[in-house]
């Protein structure tokens, strides 16, 4: 958990760094300081970037294949609705034996993806609303 002071102080640092995070750094235990991995860093910027937006973060691991079951709670949507998806080929999907996956990079993308298209969207109704309340 993350006091609201220590989220304050992650939302100043988001904000003042409009162009993004380059890259971090590690002091070690013998005080030497070692620069992380392009690809340490961007798991660590994702995080601070999803902390300041959201309040919160869960770090975990997903495996490389998702039961379907597993695939739709990342998504946020029902085993059926996304079972829908992959018939309608928004989604990539493959059976072992009787069974359906999904390739977890292919649900983060389409997860990413919809996220994206449901921001636009919000920001859409933003601008229809404030050209309605314009017009009074």
């Amino acid at each position: 958990m993350v006091s609201a002071e220590e989220l304050i102080s992650v939302r100043h640092e988001v904000d003042i760094a409009p162009a993004g995070i380059a890259g971090f750094a590690a002091i070690m235990a013998d005080g030497e300081t070692r620069e992380l991995s392009p690809e340490l860093s961007r798991i660590i910027a994702r995080v601070i970037r999803t902390l300041a937006l959201n309040g919160s973060v869960t770090v975990g691991s997903l495996p490389d294949e998702l039961t379907s079951n597993t695939a739709a709670e990342v998504m946020g949507v029902s085993r059926p609705t996304l079972l829908k998806m992959a018939k309608a080929g928004d989604i990539d999907s493959f059976k072992v034996g009787s069974h359906t996956r999904f390739k977890r990079d292919d649900v983060m993308n389409l997860k990413a993806k919809r996220e994206v298209a449901r921001k636009a969207a919000m920001m859409d109704l933003l601008e229809i609303r404030d050209e309605l309340e314009n017009h009074k």
